[in-house]
């Protein structure tokens, strides 16, 4: 069924006739039999009740004209969804849990006070699955450490993070990975995690070979850090959300490990309002301006 059979239809129906329905369409009356001959041919089903010269509507025709309704409704919906401009409808973001923890609160309370009809859905992960699920469309808009660059991808610095090793307050000053020990424990996320590899590769470069502990949050790692039962490599921003932070001892590391930058990424072909949206107010609140 095309769209333009079922607003003959529904017309010839609401009109009461042909003819009456061919003037409010500006078409000539046969071309408004011939959609409704086309429309029963395709259906197998009669939909007037044909007498003399006037048509009254069959029960078939009775079942179709609630769906017709109903499509041609969800058609214009659609059309109008499309067109606008304000944003509205769901926002899928992605996020770092560190950044969630540490920076993105004041930003999507301001956003959704700003943009009330939007449904903004939050979901947590390491960069590497953000990407993934950024490249296949499972999520919009994705803040992610040092993306690689990708022709399909937009990328947008938006802040600047110094990572800092902490370990428990009673071990030893950390200058190169030799004062880790001969078997070091590393805490951190899945091996997707761009925090947790450029930890990994900076130990490995001394030919260490860490004992990796995965945690699945930030404050859990900092609790186990806290206790003693290994390092991990976090934004020095996060210490300020850490109430036990006197139990720790940060340890500053060479530039090339302590620096990152975290981008908002999202596909260059799936633009729509409330991503941009909530990219301006995420510039806006930017280090990286």
């Amino acid at each position: 069924m095309e769209l333009s059979d079922l607003i003959v239809f529904r017309t010839v129906v609401e009109a009461g006739g042909v003819s009456k329905a061919a003037d409010l369409l500006n078409r000539v009356p046969s071309n408004i039999t011939a959609r409704i001959q086309k429309l029963e041919s395709e259906l197998d089903k009669q939909l007037f009740i044909r007498e003399k010269n006037r048509l009254h509507i069959s029960p078939a025709g009775e079942q179709l004209l609630g769906y017709a309704k109903k499509i041609l409704l969800l058609a214009d919906e659609a059309v109008d969804q499309l067109n606008q401009s304000q944003p509205k409808g769901k926002l899928r973001l992605g996020s770092m849990e560190a950044l969630a923890a540490s920076r993105l609160s004041d930003i999507l309370m301001e956003y959704h006070k700003t943009f009330p009809e939007v449904d903004l859905e939050v979901q947590t992960n390491p960069t590497g699955l953000l990407i993934d699920q950024v490249l296949e469309g499972r999520q919009d808009l994705a803040l992610v450490a040092d993306p690689p660059k990708d022709p399909r991808l937009e990328i947008t610095p938006v802040f600047e993070e110094t990572l800092v090793l902490v370990s428990d307050s009673l071990h030893k000053a950390i200058g190169n990975p030799m004062d880790l020990g001969p078997k070091p424990t590393l805490l951190g996320f899945s091996a997707r995690c761009a925090y947790r590899t450029r930890l990994t590769e900076w130990i490995a470069g001394a030919d260490q070979v860490p004992k990796v502990v995965e945690i699945n949050s930030y404050h859990a790692l900092l609790n186990c850090v806290t206790a003693g039962m290994g390092v991990g490599l976090i934004p020095e921003k996060l210490l300020d959300f850490y109430p036990f932070k006197d139990g720790l001892k940060i340890h500053a590391l060479p530039d090339h490990i302590q620096k990152t930058t975290t981008s908002m990424i999202w596909r260059k072909d799936s633009v729509k309002p409330s991503l941009k949206a909530f990219a301006e107010i995420l510039s806006k609140a930017s280090n990286c301006r």
